[in-house]
């Protein structure tokens, strides 16, 4: 095969690969109705429990890593924006760097590389041990008690934990080099909230529930995809993990390129 063929079949692969996992998350959602399942006990539990998992068991690996984001990154941006610019364009800065751009991509990195990795092993194994087929000969819908509740605490996850990580690496920055460099924490914060406009907020909501979106389904669509045999569930896992930072950052990009 010559190298435009090559090109022409991964080009034709990889749109196709687009089509079903965007059909597979989007038939999901669609069929799950919230008043009649998140009252459903199964439901719950599972929804409750993905949500633990997702969510708060991540939080001391988040405030880990937004600690050393403020005192490492946040507070060499301040020392040099203090030396170059006006304290207006340092806030306006920060914001756009740590609420729309740090926060979002490195809580998405790292719900990838830890809920997303896990979901897809889970289920996949799941399917390995054959016990989804007994749940569909009971009436019990796969997109219901597997994939909707991983999606929606994937999303609310990411949303979540990517605010406290910019709130955290902010704080952390501002007070950090506030103590270094001898100017007020206090002011700094107060310009800071004052330059929070609608237009951040927005744009921070749409990118963390798209990430949480693109995070979820591509775990539970890697993890369906596993067949009989167990093998299949490192490949699946793996090709979660890999496909889903690589949607995260084309996702990021988007993201960046319609909001300049």
């Amino acid at each position: 095969m010559n190298f435009f063929g090559w090109i022409g079949q991964r080009f034709i692969e990889s749109l196709l690969y687009i089509i079903d996992f965007t059909y597979f998350f989007t038939h999901s959602l669609s069929v799950w109705q919230v008043q009649r399942n998140v009252f459903n006990k199964a439901v719950y539990s599972s929804l409750l429990g993905q949500l633990i998992f997702t969510g708060v068991d991540a939080i001391a690996m988040i405030s880990f890593l937004a600690v050393m984001a403020g005192i490492g990154i946040t507070s060499q941006l301040i020392y040099i924006m203090h030396a170059i610019t006006g304290a207006s364009d340092l806030t306006a800065i920060l914001a756009r760097i740590v609420v729309s751009e740090l926060g979002p991509v490195i809580t998405g990195v790292i719900l990838v590389g830890r809920s997303c990795s896990a979901i897809a092993v889970d289920l996949g194994n799941t399917k390995v041990r054959g016990e989804i087929e007994p749940l569909e000969y009971m009436g019990i819908d796969v997109d219901d008690y597997f994939v909707v509740p991983r999606i929606v605490c994937m999303i609310i996850s990411q949303v979540t934990l990517a605010l406290y990580f910019s709130i955290i690496t902010i704080l952390c920055g501002v007070f950090f080099s506030a103590y270094i460099y001898n100017f007020s924490a206090q002011e700094s914060l107060t310009q800071l909230l004052n330059t929070m406009d609608i237009d951040i907020v927005i744009v921070f909501m749409l990118k963390n529930l798209f990430f949480g979106l693109i995070i979820g389904a591509m775990a539970c669509f890697h993890g369906l995809l596993v067949e009989n045999s167990p093998t299949q569930v490192p490949q699946q896992m793996q090709r979660a993990v890999v496909r889903g930072l690589v949607f995260l950052f084309l996702a990021d990009g988007y993201f960046s390129l319609f909001t300049l």
